[in-house]
């Protein structure tokens, strides 16, 4: 039980000290500086992934259940999201298409070229 506690305020103090760093005025989400301060902390071996493991064990075991509130939310918000739902869709549509060429534009950038007799050769 020590152990899982440990981990949990571990979790909780970073994403609270990304969030801290957020409002003193990074331009960055509270909860995305809470997730690479985390990562950069286990990869210097700052936090051992031992401590942590149980605790997001149990988060990660329990993911489901917190979605329920914004689920909930977003019922609330029925008749909005069908007034603007041309609007919400093109701007999925968009940001989808946007993220897609990034990524593919920037991996044929970054991964080094393979002639085509090779690869088909990988594939036997």
């Amino acid at each position: 039980m020590i152990d899982f506690l440990r981990g949990l305020a571990i979790v909780v103090g970073i994403f609270l000290l990304g969030t801290g760093l957020h409002r003193a005025g990074v331009p960055v989400p509270g909860g995305v500086l809470g997730l690479l301060l985390f990562y950069g902390a286990l990869l210097t071996g700052v936090v051992k992934l031992a401590w942590v493991e149980r605790a997001a064990r149990l988060l990660l075991h329990h993911m489901v259940l917190l979605f329920v509130p914004l689920t909930v939310g977003l019922m609330d918000l029925g008749p909005v999201l069908s007034r603007q739902a041309v609007a919400i869709l093109a701007s999925l549509l968009v940001s989808f298409l946007a993220v897609l060429l990034t990524t593919g534009l920037l991996g044929r950038w970054l991964l080094p070229n393979v002639p085509e007799d090779q690869g088909a050769e990988a594939g036997r």
